[in-house]
Order: C-alpha cells, then structure tokens, then sequence
C-alpha cells in the first residue's frame, strides 16, 4: 500500500469507529495492524468483526480464513475500496456475514451491523435451547426451560414478580426462585 493508502485506511477505520461508537449500542475494539488480530482474539470473543478486503499484512480474507479455521463463531463483514464480483463472491462463499463497497452509506453500514448482531443474539438464543432440549432426565429439561421462560418474562415485562407471576399464571415464589437461580448462574441452567 502507498502511503497516501494507509492514510485512506486509517481514515476510513476512524470513521466506521466513530459510527458504531456514536450510533449504536455496540462496544468496539479497533487496530491498524491486521496481525495482531490473533492475538486480539486469543484474549476474548467478539460478536462482529469488520475487516478491510486489502490491507498489509493479513488481509481480509485472510482474517475470515482464520476465523473459520478457528472455529470461532465471529461474524466477519468485509468492507472494500477495490469490490469485485470475484472478490464478493469468493468472501461470500468463505462465509463472509456481508460485503460492502467504500464509499459505504452510514445508513447501509448501521442497518448491517444491526443484522450481524441481531444474527448473533439468534445464533446464541438457539444454541441455549439446544442446551435446553439436550438435557436428560426430562426434569432437568423441564426445570430448565421454565427458568428460561421466566428469564424471557422478566426481560420483557420487568422484575416485578407479583406481575410477572399474574402473566403465566405461575406462583409469585416460582418467579422468584427461578429468577434468583438465572442470577446466580448468569441463565436459565
């Protein structure tokens, strides 16, 4: 890359940095420097990984092959200066969440962070009812998806257990004994 390319990146980075950090919910961790990915990743579990197609050092599809060969369940949004059908489809077929072409619409670039961490939160919500659904005896499974199903309640309606008992027609102390399980262990177990 020339210099005035690695200008561009940088830019670019802050720009998408600055998006996320003012216009969504969304907690962000960025570097420069595409090989210390690993690295980054070896220390903790992200939802999104956006990456540039050309960089120096690992490039963008380079970054998705090691997520996949990783087997890390890391969506990876490919953003490119240099889009191609070639270079779409070949980031698509990899397993590529989405690919977008700079310049990027900050509408465009919000509504598709939107869908990868929406995907994500469906991705984990199914994986925690397969947890569920796995469990033998069925009294472990039963017990289970109740807790989940309060959890679910009290999300939704709030933590007031007299009226979170009235909606499933559950006994006040059920709710309460299922809501301070999921506290204890962080989800419906």
């Amino acid at each position: 890359l020339t210099a005035l390319d690695r200008y561009n990146h940088v830019v670019v980075q802050r720009l998408l940095e600055r998006i996320v950090v003012e216009k969504t919910p969304y907690e962000i961790t960025t570097t420069s420097n595409s090989l210390k990915v690993p690295e980054i990743l070896a220390q903790q579990r992200f939802d999104l990984i956006i990456t540039d197609l050309r960089m120096p050092g690992k490039d963008g599809m380079d970054l998705l092959r090691y997520v996949n060969e990783s087997g890390r369940d890391e969506l990876v949004l490919i953003v490119t200066a240099f889009g191609s059908l070639e270079s779409a489809t070949a980031a698509l077929s990899e397993g590529a969440f989405d690919y977008l072409t700079k310049p990027v619409r900050q509408d465009e670039f919000i509504h598709t962070v939107e869908r990868a961490m929406e995907w994500q939160a469906c991705r984990r919500e199914a994986s925690r009812m397969r947890e569920i659904f796995d469990r033998e005896p069925f009294a472990k499974a039963s017990a289970a998806f109740e807790r989940e199903y309060i959890r679910r309640l009290a999300d939704r309606w709030g933590s007031d257990i007299e009226a979170l008992a009235a909606r499933p027609g559950l006994p006040a102390a059920r709710i309460r004994e299922a809501l301070e399980k999921n506290d204890k262990s962080g989800n419906a177990q």
